[in-house]
């Protein structure tokens, strides 16, 4: 519990940091955003399921809500609740239907598929055509609401992650990860633990969009990103897993992201490919030489 405490004050000093700035307190909203979508992730590799899609659990609520929201709140709950559905029952039966190399080949499809397909929703409101490649409209936060809301959900989604590694539920999540036939011989719900462990995944990630959706103010269709889907993956790798380490490594990416796109644009790009591209070997080197720095208490 003392590694727990001081971690979460390492993030609160970082928020507390920023706070005086307008331009900081923007960019570590937008950090805490992205950490959170890679903490969901962490809960979904628990049950041995590597995710490369998971801009669906964090766009696809979100970006419905915003359609909805261009007629009626009513209608964007409605739609939020639909994606939110949607995105769980898609993981949920990829999970069941297909196998752990294959879940990563379904989840990435779906992603590019809903990337390329939403820029074709096109509705028309009050004369006018919305959606496209533009996207929607979203309510917006003002800048120290939204600095505190994002601090408060990122630290309650970390220690929910922290918890739930420690608790029976974590236990059962690594030995479904582990071995699913050898979780149902000692009597683990193999079945009910995959739709836990989603459920709180794609909660996490909702609450990440929709806390995207208020600081932009606005939803486009790049929210589907291929950027977006592998930066768990990648944030997770070169932490070798951490939690702690994977919310500082988010921080790092999405600062690194925004100085360098400036001045050379799609750097970060090249990168994330290069690392994809060795993640093989980089995942065992990284494992192997931080695993002292890594360990858990």
């Amino acid at each position: 519990m003392r590694r727990l405490a001081a971690e979460v004050a390492v993030i609160a000093v970082i928020s507390i940091l920023t706070s005086s700035s307008p331009y900081y307190s923007w960019l570590f909203a937008l950090m805490s955003i992205y950490a959170m979508i890679t903490i969901s992730w962490s809960f979904t590799r628990m049950i041995g399921r590597i995710s490369m899609g998971h801009s669906v659990l964090f766009a696809l609520p979100a970006y419905l809500a915003s359609v909805g929201y261009a007629f009626s709140h009513e209608l964007a709950i409605q739609l939020f609740l639909a994606g939110f559905a949607i995105s769980v029952l898609s993981f949920y039966i990829f999970s069941e239907l297909v196998g752990r190399t294959a879940f990563v080949f379904f989840t990435l499809v779906l992603s590019i598929f809903l990337w390329v397909s939403v820029p074709k929703l096109v509705v028309q409101q009050g004369g006018y055509l919305l959606g496209g490649e533009v996207g929607f409209a979203f309510p917006n936060l003002e800048q120290g609401v939204l600095h505190t809301l994002t601090t408060v959900c990122l630290l309650s989604s970390f220690i929910l992650l922290r918890l739930a590694e420690r608790s029976r539920f974590g236990y059962m999540m690594a030995a479904v990860g582990d071995d699913e036939t050898a979780s149902k011989a000692v009597g683990v719900n193999v079945r009910r633990v995959k739709l836990a462990a989603i459920l709180i995944s794609a909660a996490i990630s909702t609450v990440a969009g929709l806390l995207y959706g208020l600081e932009f103010g606005h939803l486009s269709p790049e929210s589907f990103s291929i950027e977006v889907s592998v930066f768990p993956f990648i944030a997770s790798l070169l932490s070798a897993g951490n939690p702690f380490l994977s919310v500082i490594t988010s921080f790092a990416l999405i600062y690194a992201t925004r100085v360098l796109n400036s001045a050379y644009p799609g750097l970060m790009g090249i990168f994330y490919a290069l690392v994809l591209i060795a993640s093989p070997r980089l995942g065992r080197w990284i494992y192997a030489k931080g695993k002292r720095l890594v360990e858990e208490d």
